[in-house]
């Protein structure tokens, strides 16, 4: 399969020509308050576009599957996110400029999170932005340089502007400023031990990467940053197209592209966007989240908060479940035991793998759940393949290394892995130009034990279905806040369409049941 160049996003990424009329330089960041919302207020209307987009776009794509995306650096940095400012460019900037491009950077992250905040143990209400340093390829274009601003000059050797697409007016520099790599969590995020120099607040997760000579209607944007032209973040200080920064912004929470047509393999859902018919992540159809946009990233949420080890939910967080390691339930009609036990991880130096030929390895997943295959050799460029035909793509890096997870089917052992495409685009040829890549580790997750019987309906987990466990989910559908359930109260009582969470059909179902209008549950 053959890989997007990087500056392929630039067509469509920013097509609209609206603006904002509200200037960033004097906002002043405050906290979005939200009521708390969980997957059973999603829309119904919103439920098979949603479906589709996950199904057909992000698990193929696996566009959340690596531990980097931006829900992924917001928690690790406490509701923090980092940004060194890649200034690829040699025009100057005001310290003013410097302080408004802060500013907007919170005000694009706020936008999304006011979807999150109050939503199924998200836990900030408000996302801090903090530029933490500028990479530069000469320092006198920072005007006003004040002592605590923290600059980076070193070059990289052997960066190649020819890979770039210009604007055909300005000629894109030749040179690329860098950051330390021992600050960047882009470089490390594999290692959950890793200590920054300095300590976590000295870390950076991202590239805002502007360069002078891009085309200025468009850029990309992916879980190591965002590149628009040195001209489109400037503008955007005084409120024009901002909707492109949080279009690309979008890309790095795991947010697909939608290039292609109805029903496409890289196009919208069967039907269109519900809600008003348009989507920021479908260039030149809105220039504002949507409300299907902002209900879109409550569900990705909803599908990748409870992967195990991923997320450290512990500081801050104001949930509404018990999260406990071991339950058990005993009652006189069935014996109920839910187990939930932390998953092993087996470390990539206990696992031993054989290349066969240029293209395929061979390993024993050993009934994991997840393994997770670390490739070097992908800067800019990308590479794809499959894991015992389990499908994996990855494109645009801009580190030399990149991990993808894939979760494997039950039973699985002897498994092959087989890269079918690594390349990068040639501006010479007009293509993708074959590039070496190896598989350099393999890392497994084991999986976790199954549940046994439930005894659903029980929602106040004492062992009996009855009147009281009507009354105690009523209240969690009316006033989930002040009326919790915990975790086994959940999968108890969730016994209509199960799976869709807590909702008025699951009171209606129990009380059925104690009824005897229906036999079983669930329904």
């Amino acid at each position: 399969m053959k890989l997007r160049k990087l500056a392929s996003c630039l067509i469509g990424a920013s097509l609209l020509t609206a603006s904002l009329t509200v200037p960033f330089g004097n906002q002043v960041a405050v906290p979005y308050t939200a009521n708390a919302v969980s997957i059973s207020d999603f829309p119904s209307d919103y439920q098979y576009a949603a479906d589709w987009i996950w199904q057909n776009r992000i698990e193929k794509e696996q566009s959340t599957a690596r531990w980097n995306t931006i829900f992924d650096q917001i928690i690790a940095g406490k509701g923090t996110i980092n940004y060194v400012v890649r200034w690829q460019s040699y025009k100057t900037i005001t310290l003013e400029q410097r302080q408004k491009l802060e500013t907007m950077l919170e005000t694009c992250y706020n936008d999304w999170n006011k979807w999150l905040a109050g939503y199924e143990n998200w836990p900030y209400e408000h996302i801090d932005v903090n530029i933490v340093g500028w990479a530069v390829l000469d320092k006198s274009v920072l005007l006003d340089l004040q002592p605590d601003e923290i600059v980076y000059d070193n070059l990289i050797s052997d960066y190649d502007s020819s890979y770039d697409t210009s604007n055909g007016i300005e000629t894109i520099p030749d040179k690329l400023s860098s950051a330390p790599s021992e600050l960047s969590r882009f470089d490390h995020f594999t290692d959950k031990s890793y200590q920054y120099p300095g300590g976590q607040d000295k870390r950076f997760d991202m590239y805002l990467w502007a360069t002078q000579g891009f085309p200025s209607i468009g850029g990309c944007g992916g879980d190591w940053g965002q590149r628009l032209s040195d001209d489109a973040y400037i503008n955007m200080l005084d409120g024009m197209g901002i909707h492109v920064l949080e279009h690309e912004i979008g890309h790095g929470f795991g947010m697909t592209d939608f290039y292609g047509g109805e029903g496409e393999s890289d196009g919208f859902p069967p039907g269109g966007f519900p809600g008003n018919g348009t989507s920021i992540m479908m260039a030149g159809s809105s220039a504002e989240i949507t409300d299907f946009d902002g209900w879109f990233m409550r569900y990705m949420w909803t599908k990748i908060k409870d992967e195990p080890e991923r997320f450290d939910l512990s500081e801050p967080v104001e949930s509404t479940s018990e999260t406990t390691t071991t339950t058990t339930t005993t009652t006189t009609t069935t014996t109920t035991t839910v187990t939930t036990t932390e998953p092993v991880v087996i470390p990539p130096d206990s696992i031993e793998f054989t290349k066969t030929d240029s293209n395929k390895w061979i390993f024993n997943a050993d009934n994991a759940q997840y393994a997770e295959l670390t490739f070097r050799g992908t800067q800019g460029g990308g590479i794809s393949g499959n894991l015992n035909g389990i499908a994996w793509d990855t494109q645009q890096m801009s580190a030399d290394v990149v991990t993808v997870r894939v979760e494997l089917p039950e039973n699985t052992y002897e498994s092959v892995i087989e890269r079918t495409y690594s390349g990068i685009w040639s501006n010479e040829i007009g293509d993708m130009t074959d590039m070496e890549s190896e598989l350099i580790s393999i890392k497994l997750i084991e999986r976790e034990a199954s549940p046994t019987e439930i005894l659903y309906g029980d929602v106040n987990n004492d062992g009996k279905v009855e009147i009281a466990d009507v009354v105690a989910l009523a209240s969690y559908v009316g006033a989930a806040e002040n009326n919790p359930i915990d975790t086994q109260g959940m999968i108890n009582g969730d016994v209509q369409n199960k799976g869709d969470g807590l909702t008025v059909g699951d009171v209606l179902a129990i009380q059925q049941y104690l009824a005897d209008i229906v036999s079983s549950l669930p329904v």
